[in-house]
């Protein structure tokens, strides 16, 4: 964990105690630690530089949400109809396979952008898969990473409950501000170690009276 991201946990830690504390002395050691933090964070911050907002076109498809499928001991073939697709360029159709899913892009079909993506396929595929384009329809060809059957195209989602971690009983939430305490201590200023001193002589001295 670099020194950033740290500084970052301590300054939420330290805001915790801050709520929990009621000693004034106690909340003023905290505020004057918390922003040092700040400061520090600011200073480890990486420096965004301004840069002239480049206008972006965004492209809206169009899910494609009817096929069919059928397949065989090597391929499970993927039948997308689209009337008279054969008739648009090749170049507008476009097939992206990784080992558990497939993509498939179409631009300028019918004036409109399509798209159909299947991710979490049923069994693993080769990326080296294929497809053809008929006069009516495209065919995603994946190419089987073995031989098994197939009992669905995307792979059913699981009914196993993760357990639940439960928080111990007996967290001392005091326990951790003197813990943190003593590391401001250590870490702190010279203003930051004469006030936390201070503030520990007057808790002695009041216990001491009672």
């Amino acid at each position: 964990m670099d020194q950033l991201e740290n500084c970052k946990q301590d300054l939420t830690e330290l805001e915790t105690f801050l709520e929990q504390s009621k000693r004034p002395y106690v909340r003023s050691v905290l505020e004057l630690s918390i922003e040092n933090l700040k400061k520090k964070i600011t200073s480890l911050s990486p420096k965004v530089e301004d840069k002239k907002e480049e206008k972006k076109t965004t492209i809206f498809y169009k899910q494609i949400s009817n096929y069919s499928y059928a397949q065989d001991s090597t391929t499970m073939t993927i039948y997308v109809r689209l009337p008279g697709i054969g008739k648009i360029p090749r170049d507008n159709i476009k097939v992206e396979y990784t080992t558990s899913s497939v993509l498939l892009i179409i631009t300028g079909y019918n004036d409109k952008n399509h798209k159909l993506f299947l991710s979490n396929l049923a069994k693993p595929i080769l990326t080296s898969s294929t497809f053809k384009v008929r006069n009516n329809r495209v065919e995603l060809i994946l190419k089987k990473d073995g031989t098994d059957h197939w009992d669905s195209l995307k792979a059913k989602k699981s009914t196993i409950t993760p357990p639940k971690v439960e928080k111990e009983k007996d967290e001392d939430p005091m326990g951790g501000l003197m813990n943190m305490m003593k590391k401001m201590y250590e870490e702190g200023d010279d203003q930051t170690k004469r006030m936390i001193a201070e503030s520990w002589q007057k808790s002695r001295e009041e216990q001491m009276k009672k």
